[in-house]
């Protein structure tokens, strides 16, 4: 009981000494420290923060002109100009059909792969786009490092279908680059289609999962021509190539390889009709 009432005064008396000497340790030492050492290492200090406050420059075509532009602000732009969109609601299950149990029974792993049936797709879309697409976890292990994809078929197959599933599922936010959706925006110069494509790309990082969505895709990529013909109508095809949906090819190719990876969860991908 003694020692119960009086360790709290023993303590506090000990506690005023300990902060005494404590500050005159403090005093001693900026004493020592006070001179040409102090402000030495306030520049080494300075130097440092301004590396460290150094960031990185995007260097690829477009990012300069929207470098001003908030995330926001970007997405806000594509809303209007009708590339971001809302596509009607569907699930992959109404995507009808059954194995071609008569194709596996007869395959032949030494010949060429036959045609997929429908439930094959349903299996392979969810497996190679919707999982990663939808958990990070699954695309950092998936083995297979595909980010982009190409639905070939005649019209009315369901290609847009699986799209709308595929965003249904997901609840990607849909950037539709197709000629359709592109046409009459930024056709000014190379510099505005440089700009169209840069926004995409940036907001597509910033509201992941996102689904780039490219309908009639030989049009932006088209087939190599045969050599010959008249200079006029290839100067012809050059001016319609800056304002067609082709001129988007070269930009696309280079922020592809950079900008989607395993880190952001974006998907592009591209239906065509024609062989």
């Amino acid at each position: 009981m003694a020692r119960e009432e009086v360790m709290p005064q023993v303590q506090k008396e000990y506690q005023k000494d300990v902060d005494e000497m404590i500050k005159m340790e403090l005093e001693n030492l900026k004493l020592q420290l006070a001179g040409g050492k102090k402000k030495k290492g306030k520049g080494k200090k300075k130097k440092k923060k301004g590396k460290k406050g150094k960031k990185k420059v995007n260097k690829l075509p477009g990012a300069r002109a929207i470098a001003s532009m908030s995330e926001y602000e970007i997405l806000v732009e594509l809303v209007k100009s009708g590339i971001v969109k809302k596509l009607p609601p569907a699930n992959l299950k109404d995507f009808i059909g059954e194995f071609n149990y008569i194709h596996m029974m007869m395959e032949d792993l030494n010949d060429r792969p036959r045609e997929p049936s429908m439930a094959l797709i349903r299996q392979l879309v969810t497996e190679y786009i919707i999982f990663p697409l939808g958990s990070a976890l699954v695309r950092k292990r998936f083995p297979e490092h595909v980010r982009s994809f190409l639905f070939y078929g005649p019209a009315g197959t369901g290609k847009t279908l699986v799209v709308r599933a595929i965003a249904t599922e997901t609840r990607s936010v849909v950037f539709d680059l197709s000629p359709l959706s592109i046409e009459g925006w930024y056709i000014t110069d190379r510099k505005e289609t440089d700009k169209m494509v840069a926004m995409v790309m940036v907001a597509a990082k910033e509201y992941a999962p996102s689904l780039i969505y490219i309908d009639e895709c030989e049009k932006v990529w088209p087939a190599k021509k045969k050599k010959g013909g008249k200079k006029g109508a290839k100067k012809a095809s050059k001016k319609d190539a800056a304002k067609g949906p082709s001129r988007m090819k070269g930009v696309l190719n280079k922020w592809k390889p950079k900008w989607i990876t395993d880190e952001t969860r974006i998907t592009i991908i591209g239906c065509t009709s024609e062989p």
